[in-house]
């Protein structure tokens, strides 16, 4: 009775071990790929990518892997006037992998290369092609991809709470010092008042990270000196 009782209890572990998903999250301005554990949250992988042009944007919401294939055959799309079909092989922009969320979109990777970290593809997402054979062997049909447009996101360090601001790479709008102010309510019981940095008021074409505020005064220490916002300039 016991060997059954411990047999039903291993069955459940392995079913329970079995169920836990991985997730795909994508942020289409940090050009960021990452695998997250389903049930912890933290990050398995991370890789950069390549997402759709301003004229063909990749899709934002939940979408779900559906078929997966190696070594796919390439049909250009309405917009080329060659449609012959392109397979297999180095002139294929494809790559050597393919992973469909959504009709006629894809997590693949690329004969190229340097197209990586920018908005170049018609709406697909880019991998490095090892990157992409990676992945394809870590997710399953079924994997969830989560596809958002963040341009802005803040992040804790030791010395303070910094804001990393993306390019605005679809003119969405969306860096506001209203959308700071909302992302800091989750924050607020453990930093002082932000200060709203001026790059919001100028265009860039690449990441950066700015110091926005300071810890609040713990029991008796001193109360801080919050100091203007130091931006640093974040490398591709």
């Amino acid at each position: 009775m016991r060997i059954l009782l411990f047999l039903v209890l291993f069955v459940y572990a392995c079913m329970g071990t079995c169920l836990a998903q991985q997730e795909i999250h994508i942020n289409i301005p940090a050009y960021s790929l990452e695998l997250i554990d389903g049930d912890s949250g933290k990050i398995i992988e991370q890789f950069n990518i390549a997402v759709g042009t301003p004229y063909e944007q990749t899709p934002i919401g939940t979408f779900h892997i559906f078929h997966k294939e190696k070594d796919p055959t390439w049909i250009p799309g309405d917009k080329f006037t060659d449609h012959t079909p392109v397979p297999p092989g180095p002139d294929n922009p494809l790559g050597t992998r393919w992973m469909e969320f959504k009709k006629n979109y894809g997590i693949h990777g690329t004969n190229k290369g340097w197209d990586i970290c920018y908005p170049v593809s018609g709406g697909c997402i880019r991998m490095q092609d090892a990157d992409a054979r990676k992945l394809f062997e870590l997710v399953d049909i079924g994997t969830p991809v989560y596809i958002k447009y963040e341009t802005m996101l803040l992040v804790e360090k030791p010395d303070g709470l910094y804001l990393k601001v993306y390019p605005d790479i679809y003119n969405k709008q969306t860096n506001s010092s209203a959308r700071i102010l909302e992302l800091f309510q989750k924050y607020r019981d453990k930093y002082l008042p932000p200060s709203i940095p001026d790059i919001l008021k100028t265009e860039f074409d690449t990441a950066y990270e700015v110091k926005i505020a300071v810890p609040t005064v713990i029991l008796n220490e001193s109360r801080p000196i919050q100091s203007k916002p130091v931006l640093t300039k974040e490398k591709k």
